[in-house]
């Protein structure tokens, strides 16, 4: 075997396949997309578990149950062992500090400590979570252990929604006279008088009844049975 043989057939760019040049070339007619269909139609793409228009996979499984793992809280864990080797006796351990010597990485922001290993140094131990054989060893070693909530949720700001007040349609009433031209009567004043009418009417009432006290006219009122 040669190899400048063996390399002359292995090319660096490959020529491409030419469909739809012609019935002898091996591609031709329907260039290798069968026959009619979507799949022979310019533009088409296969779309992932796409079932040739029955119902699909994710359709036809049944669905029972509810599932909690979207809603969990997730932690970062250590155990006593990291932090026997890594922590002097005195020190506060944090979820901070274990960031910057680089024992963990803050994917959740929350610190659980476990259990696994022994513990013979004085450590303050300050997470969100602490397994009760991590409290006691940590405890039994002459350390305390202080359990911070959760971290607090970003704050979202307020959407600010302007509130447009629709404008107020006015009542024209329409005159006397032209509901009477319309054939309509005249609307029903409700109380003794109104307008100028009226104030004149009341006048001329009260001008009656003080000549009638002057006069001695006024008529005693009788007694009720």
């Amino acid at each position: 075997m040669i190899v400048s043989d063996v390399l002359a057939k292995v090319k660096k760019r490959p020529t491409r396949k030419r469909c739809g040049r012609g019935r002898g070339s091996g591609l031709g007619k329907t260039s290798g997309r069968g026959h009619k269909g979507a799949g022979a139609r310019s533009g088409f793409k296969h779309r992932y578990s796409y079932g040739g228009g029955q119902v699909p996979i994710f359709r036809r499984m049944p669905k029972r149950g509810f599932a909690y793992f979207p809603f969990r809280i997730r932690y970062d864990v250590v155990n006593l062992d990291v932090l026997s080797s890594h922590f002097q006796a005195g020190e506060t351990v944090r979820l901070e500090t274990l960031v910057e010597r680089g024992l963990l990485k803050e994917e959740h922001g929350r610190l659980k400590i476990l259990g696994d290993g022994e513990l013979t140094k004085k450590l303050n131990v300050v997470a969100h979570r602490v397994s009760e054989s991590a409290r006691r060893k940590i405890e039994s070693a002459g350390g305390t252990v202080e359990r911070i909530g959760p971290p607090p949720k970003k704050k979202r700001k307020p959407v600010v929604r302007l509130q447009v007040k629709s404008p107020a349609k006015e009542k024209v009433e329409e005159p006397v006279e032209e509901k009477a031209q319309k054939g309509g009567a005249p609307p029903k004043v409700k109380g003794k008088g109104s307008g100028e009418a009226g104030k004149e009417e009341k006048a001329s009432k009260k001008g009656q009844k003080e000549s009638q006290k002057e006069g001695g006219q006024e008529r005693p009122k009788a007694d009720k049975p």
